[in-house]
């Protein structure tokens, strides 16, 4: 009997990756239109960018800094290529880190409490930024394996090294783990609580086994986690307190499928 099925489970582990800190300028080689592996998992998707410096000059801009933070004309800026004067002929060099930090990503700089800049200040920045390429178009990425090829009709020229950018997701189960759950999970209801098969598709006992193969892949994906090269003890030790939390779910909502345990029968008297 079906109880449950693998586009269920699934519903209950979308959102139960743990994601790595992102990863900034990692740089890859596309020739043709061949897959290149950038990593060894899944990435998020929406975290993923592909980018080239097309000029090693920097550009120069005159801004008025803010009361905290002020944009940049460009964003995706170039790292350690990010200078700050206070004109053109840089009469004073400010200093990353102590006078002001940058958001690389976004192209912001924000003045750093005690440093030796402030709000309504006229300064000259120099940076180096870095052009996007767009998805679908200039290239296709493979986000479950981490892989990534050029299109045929691409602006990335075959051998070009592009920088990436991208955040990786821990994901330490597969297809075969959640098809085997969902068998097993299947399984054992049928046994257990239902051998007659009377119950059919009760939806209570349907989310109870769709809990119970979460349970089983979270206690795999913490086995293979622990096996793996990374070996992360705090990413297993989050799916066993998972498969701990969906075992007891499925144990309270089986409760009203099994018979209350009766004793032994008074003796009678004869």
């Amino acid at each position: 009997m079906l109880y449950t099925s693998v586009e269920k489970v699934r519903q209950h582990l979308l959102s139960v990756f743990p994601v790595y800190e992102r990863i900034f300028d990692q740089l890859v080689v596309l020739t043709d239109i061949e897959f290149a592996t950038f990593f060894g998992g899944a990435v998020d998707e929406t975290s993923f960018k592909v980018k080239s410096r097309h000029t090693n000059e920097l550009k120069r801009v005159n801004v008025t800094l803010g009361v905290s933070s002020t944009s940049l004309p460009d964003s995706l800026l170039v790292r350690d290529s990010v200078v700050v004067g206070s004109d053109s002929s840089l009469g004073t060099i400010y200093v990353e880190n102590v006078d002001y930090i940058i958001d690389y990503s976004a192209g912001i700089l924000t003045i750093k409490s005690g440093g030796a800049l402030s709000p309504g200040q006229n300064v000259t920045v120099w940076y180096g930024y870095f052009v996007t390429y767009n998805a679908s178009s200039d290239y296709v990425v493979n986000s479950s394996d981490g892989s990534l090829r050029r299109t045929a009709n691409s602006d990335i020229a075959s051998g070009e090294t592009v920088y990436l950018d991208y955040a990786p997701i821990i994901q330490s189960y597969n297809d075969v783990i959640i098809q085997n759950a969902v068998d097993e999970a299947n399984g054992l209801i049928e046994k257990t609580i239902d051998p007659e098969q009377q119950f059919g598709i009760e939806p209570l006992l349907q989310i109870a086994a769709t809990y119970r193969a979460v349970e089983i892949v979270s206690r795999a994906s913490a086995a293979r986690e622990l096996s793996s090269q990374r070996g992360e003890y705090n990413v297993a030790l989050s799916w066993i307190k998972l498969a701990d939390e969906y075992a007891r779910r499925s144990d309270e909502l089986l409760k009203s499928f099994r018979p209350p345990l009766s004793g032994p029968s008074a003796p009678a008297i004869s």
